[in-house]
Parts: structure tokens; sequence; C-alpha cells
């Protein structure tokens, strides 16, 4: 029997959910929508990408994604651009309007042009992102993602960057770039908590800008609980959702939250790499979900990616990951596409997890201020390239009480790392985190850190306690059976750290596994041409 190869359409997949912003509108995307911000600041948006905008004589406010109300639940993208255009038209500033998305949820980017001032800034973490150029002749561009420039303007990728993504990549399988860096000189990262002003084409900080008032930690819990349960409760009202739930806690802090709405939701669980039937992952919500009365779908993604299929993907994203390319392969094929996908991510943000592996593996570091060789021993990043990006980083820190270890987490990691993976996987699927709320990630960081710090993360507990006790019954990421290779692989692991002087990667033992015995999984996927 003749195996039918699959057809892909081009003019959807590619760039899928992304946009350019520029003095002009770009041609060659005949389905983009376009938008005029002012006379040269234009966008020009995937289809697939939500896009709203509201406006008032010389006042504007465009939406790029979408966003979600948890104390108005029913308000749609119209209803809450056009309530925060009202505070601009009654004489509020633009810092006060970021003020107001605080306790808002969603992936969001925001334009708004007061007439005199034109500000673009994103949701707390950035998942929705956004690189821009830095004196470019031709004037201040912004895109998804850097290889879209550098397609639009030309841009030849620079050597000392190249250098560092290949020798960082060796090490550590699912890299992410430093601070506000990419694969072009003339390109940097909108990093979380920060505006770009499109006016001067320079960013600012506005977050932290104050002390946080630390709090006990039964107000954070029924805060937070009404918090997580509104925003999906909104983004019920939106989409068909879905939930990819593992054997980790953030996972089931959402399906505890989801408790209302639970009998409408689409879980699953991918099994890519190395994970099988017999993996925690897989295991715990098999047993978990169907005693909650839920069912559970486990996906299958390929080994490799198809190759038509990869030809689209490495060029949506400039240095995608070859990895990451096979769950977006798995997901475009198996997920229902209608559904928007529910991630535990960003709360990791605010759980210590730096100061906590400093405090065991490096304890001295403590003792001191926090300084760039620390930080690029942490993310295992010593090449002068990342280390002068961080160095950028830390002299934009203010004094504040908000630790810098987490703050680094936030922006350098979640805002790097993790926003770029939701990016590369938007070919197949729109995510919807609930936590990415900073009035969710606030109260977080306002409960003393042993109390949500590994290895106890009581205030997970706390939170999932009050929303459904019973999803408790199963463990949290309980380890795998060891065998006689998976031992041998360990062994080996630990002893090449040893040689070389370097300190455990930072992901779990079946990921590590994967990447040791799967070396294709380490490929870097070239840059655009």
């Amino acid at each position: 029997m003749t195996v039918r190869e699959p057809e892909y359409n081009l003019d959807r997949l590619l760039f899928r959910r992304q946009f350019i912003l520029g003095p002009r509108f770009v041609e060659g995307f005949p389905t983009w929508k376009r938008t005029a911000v002012r006379p040269r600041v234009r966008l020009t948006v995937h289809p697939d990408l939500p896009t709203y905008q509201a406006r008032h004589e010389d006042l504007s406010i465009v939406l790029l994604g979408y966003m979600l109300d948890p104390d108005r639940t029913l308000d749609t993208d119209a209803d809450i651009i056009s309530r925060l255009l009202s505070h601009v038209e009654a004489g509020e500033t633009l810092e006060e309007l970021i003020r107001r998305t605080y306790p808002l949820g969603g992936r969001w980017i925001l334009i708004a042009d007061s007439g005199r001032d034109c500000w673009l800034f994103n949701d707390p973490c950035g998942y929705r992102q956004l690189f821009h150029t830095d004196g470019h002749p031709s004037g201040l561009w912004c895109a998804s993602q850097p290889g879209l420039l550098a397609e639009i303007l030309k841009l030849a990728p620079d050597r000392d960057a190249l250098n560092f993504i290949r020798a960082y990549r060796r090490r550590e399988p699912q890299y992410w770039w430093p601070g506000d860096t990419s694969p072009y000189t003339q390109v940097h990262h909108l990093q979380p908590n920060h505006y770009l002003d499109l006016e001067t084409g320079s960013c600012h900080r506005y977050w932290p800008d104050s002390d946080l008032a630390m709090r006990p930690m039964g107000d954070v819990v029924s805060e937070n609980s009404r918090l997580l349960q509104a925003l999906i409760e909104s983004a019920y009202h939106r989409f068909e959702l879905a939930l990819s739930i593992t054997s980790g806690m953030d996972t089931r802090l959402l399906l505890a939250a989801s408790r209302k709405i639970c009998d409408l939701l689409y879980c699953f669980t991918l099994t890519y790499w190395d994970l099988n039937r017999s993996s925690p992952d897989i295991q715990i919500p098999s047993k978990l979900l169907p005693r909650l009365g839920l069912a559970h779908h486990i996906l299958q993604c390929p080994p490799r990616m198809n190759p038509k299929f990869r030809k689209i993907y490495r060029r949506n994203v400039s240095t995608a990951h070859e990895a990451y390319g096979t769950i977006a392969e798995g997901l475009y094929d198996h997920y229902p596409p209608s559904r928007v996908s529910m991630k535990g991510t960003a709360m990791v943000a605010a759980c210590a997890y730096f100061r906590y592996k400093l405090e065991h593996l490096r304890p001295a570091a403590l003792r001191g201020k926090i300084d760039v060789d620390i930080l690029a021993w942490l993310t295992d990043r010593e090449e002068k390239f990342a280390r002068e990006a961080i160095d950028r980083w830390l002299s934009g820190v203010g004094e504040t009480n908000v630790d810098t270890l987490e703050l680094f987490y936030w922006e350098d990691r979640e805002g790097n790392w993790q926003a770029m993976s939701q990016l590369e996987l938007d070919i197949a699927q729109e995510v919807f985190v609930p936590f990415n709320c900073r009035r969710f990630l606030i109260n977080t960081l306002s409960v003393p850190q042993s109390d949500r710090a590994p290895p106890t993360y009581a205030l997970h507990e706390k939170l999932t306690q009050h929303l459904w006790p019973e999803v408790l019954s199963e463990p949290f990421n309980p380890p795998e059976d060891p065998t006689l290779i998976t031992s041998s692989i360990s062994l080996l692991a630990d002893i090449r750290n040893k040689i070389v002087g370097t300190h455990r990667s930072t992901w779990t033992s079946d990921v590590q596994r994967a990447f040791q015995r799967l070396t294709w999984l380490t490929q870097l996927i070239r840059l655009s041409e």
C-alpha cells in the first residue's frame, strides 16, 4: 500500500502568527493583514494572529494577540482595549496605562499612541515576543523573530553570535539567546518588563519600580486561586481549551484551577524524544485523569521531521531548535487545531530556582553581590558574547527588594527560551499560560522564598489543595525506574562533568538521556537565507 505524503499549506504555515512593524507595509505577503498606527508605524500581520485597534482622534491602542480580564470574564479584546483607550483619552500617561495591564492575562503586545508618545510593550513574560532593529538606516523595524527582519532587510549574521550559539548548544541543547541578543548585530530582543519607544527606538525598564510588600501565604493562596480560576473562565468564554499535562506540579495546579470547566478540556500529553508510555510524564496523567472522570489523550510525535515540514519549520524561526521541530510536527498532525493549549510555564520564574541551585552547589556565591560571573555560571554561558549581554542586563536592574536571581530567571530564561519555544510551536497551536499575569506573579513573589522554593514548593501544594485536593492523589515527578542503560548514561555524564569542571544540566534525567542518545537533537538549524 502506498503511503500518502502529507501536504502542507505554505501560505498558512510560513511565519504563522508572526508580524512585522516598520515605516512601510511589507510586500510579498498578500494574505496578511495591514494596520496603520502612525504614518511611519505600519503593521503587516499573519492572518492567524488576532489584531484589534481602538482609535479616537490622534490616540490609538493596537493589540497583537489576545488579552483576558479576570475581573470581567465576559469581556472581549475589543472591550478591554476600548476601556484602556478611554483612560488615555482621560489624560492618563502611558506609564499609568502599563500599570492598568497588571491584572490582565493572555499573550499579547500593545502599541499605545498617546498623540505625543508611542510605546510598545508585551505580556509579563514576553511570550508574545518582539525583536527590533537598532540603528538601521531604513528606520525602526520590529518583528516576532529576528530571521524575519533579516529576510526583509538583508542582514548578515554576526560571527561572534554564531560562534557563541554553536558552542552553547553543544552543552545545552535547549539553548537560548542571552539578554537582548540575537544572531544579528543590529537586531535586539525586547526583554520582559521593558517598553520600546517607537519614536526614539530606545528600550526602558518599567518594572520592578518599587519594593514588594511581603504577604502571608494564606492571603496569596486565596487571591491567586481566584485569579487563576477567573483567567481560565475568561479563556473558556473565548476559546475551546486544551491542557498539556505531565507529572509536574505546574500542570497539576492548572488542572485544579480548571475544575469548573474540566469536562470541556482536552487533556493531552505528548510522547517525544525518549518519552514512552512507561515514563512518569505519561503514566501519572494516565492514572490520575480517569480517576477524575477525564479522558487522557496521548499524542505521538515523529522520531524525525518530515522533510516538507522541516523546510517550513527551519525558515520560520532563525536558529530554531531541531528537537522542537518533531514536537511541532506531532502537534500539527494530531492536536485539535481549534483548541488553545494551556501550558504550565511562567510560575517557575517566581520559585527561586537559581537561588536554590547556588545554595546547594556554590553557597559562597550568595555571600556577596550577584555579578556577571555568577549569572554566567548559573546558565553555563561563559563566552564573552554572553557575558557582555548579561552585564548589560545587570546594569539596568534597579535597587528594589526583588531578588536579582529571580528577575534574571524571569527575563533571561522565561523571556528568551520559553518565549522562543512558544513561537516555534506557533506553527501548530496557540498557547495560553494562566500564570502569565503580572498581578499573579507579583503576589507569588510577595510570599517568602522558603514557602515557594524547591524542594517542597509549599505554595504550589497549598494552591492545588485549595482548588481541587483530589488532583494530589498522584505524586509529582516520581523518579523513573532505572535500567542498566540509563544508569550507565547517568554515570558517564557525572564523570564527564567532573573532568571538564561543569555542573549538571538543568534538565531532567529523561531529557538528558534523550540528548545523549539521540545526538541529532543537538543540531542547530541554519539561519534563514
